[in-house]
């Protein structure tokens, strides 16, 4: 069984986020699907089991679960099925557990778009929300929470939930540095929900760093998360206002993404480019 392997959010081989695709897996079982993920050992392999002029069906699974919809998984899996001539024009449909994704194609820029739902902050439940994640995230407390107007608006940005398909906890925190000093373990996930967490902050208006890590999912610490990308522009739109700006994930690993987001009336498109890195073929099926 054939499959690509693209760099997801990077305009060159060897940085984004690797993803394997599947373009013809409809005779797989769903064990077989997690087995090879499991093989492949990046943060989601994604199978295709239809394909059409405009539309397919995807399945997407990390090295440990299926997910019901993940952001690079949807850009890179759109990106193949056009370079494979398999899916034509620059509007798609892309169907996963977790419904219909829109996915249109600028130029060399592939979007997506979501819908979703934006929590409460955390401190609003449980004044100790802060000290929980400050102490899961390894950080001190005063260092969670982010002053809005770092991304040009008034107000002050605080830990909250929000959900473009699959649900992500969000964590402001004040400074790049100490973004860079994060650290999370599979033990800190019953603190953070068993979310694991997406920790952003702000470098100017318009920019933002962050880091995602979800060892529950088998993701000590991923390049670049789509999903967690697309809750943050709910959150943001929620929180501030309209936004449009792009996400630099992965430095710390040395896998430098640019995540493009753009959310304004409850919705958000997230965009990126990718590059071709291999093509191959399983020369057994588990």
């Amino acid at each position: 069984m054939r499959f690509i392997q693209v760099d997801v959010f990077a305009g060159t081989p060897y940085l984004g986020n690797p993803l394997a695709v599947f373009p013809d897996a409809a005779q797989l079982r769903r064990d077989q699907m997690q087995a090879i993920a499991r093989e492949m050992n990046l943060s989601e392999s994604s199978f295709v089991t239809r394909a059409d002029r405009d539309s397919y069906d995807v399945r997407i699974f990390t090295p440990q679960e299926e997910l019901p919809f993940a952001g690079h998984p949807t850009i890179g899996t759109s990106w193949v099925l056009r370079h494979l001539g398999l899916v034509a024009g620059d509007q798609l449909v892309q169907h996963s557990a977790a419904g219909e994704t829109p996915v249109r194609v600028d130029d060399d820029l592939v979007w997506f778009t979501r819908s979703g739902t934006v929590g409460r902050d955390l401190e609003d439940d449980d004044i100790h929300a802060r000290r929980h994640v400050a102490a899961a995230l390894g950080i001190d407390e005063r260092e969670v929470g982010l002053e809005a107007r770092e991304l040009g608006r008034p107000g002050r940005l605080r830990p909250a939930v929000a959900d473009a398909g699959v649900a992500q906890l969000l964590v402001p925190v004040s400074t790049v540095a100490t973004l860079a000093s994060v650290s999370v373990t599979s033990n800190a996930l019953a603190v953070l929900g068993g979310l694991g967490a997406y920790c952003f902050t702000a470098t100017q208006a318009g920019r933002v760093r962050a880091r995602g890590f979800f060892p529950g999912l088998g993701i000590t610490e991923d390049p670049a998360t789509g999903a967690a990308a697309a809750a943050l522009g709910l959150y943001l739109d929620d929180r501030v206002g309209g936004i449009d700006l792009e996400i630099t994930q992965g430095v710390e690993i040395n896998r430098e993404s640019k995540i493009r987001v753009r959310a304004g009336s409850g919705r958000v498109e997230v965009g990126g480019r990718c590059a071709l890195v291999a093509e191959g073929a399983l020369t057994t099926l588990p």
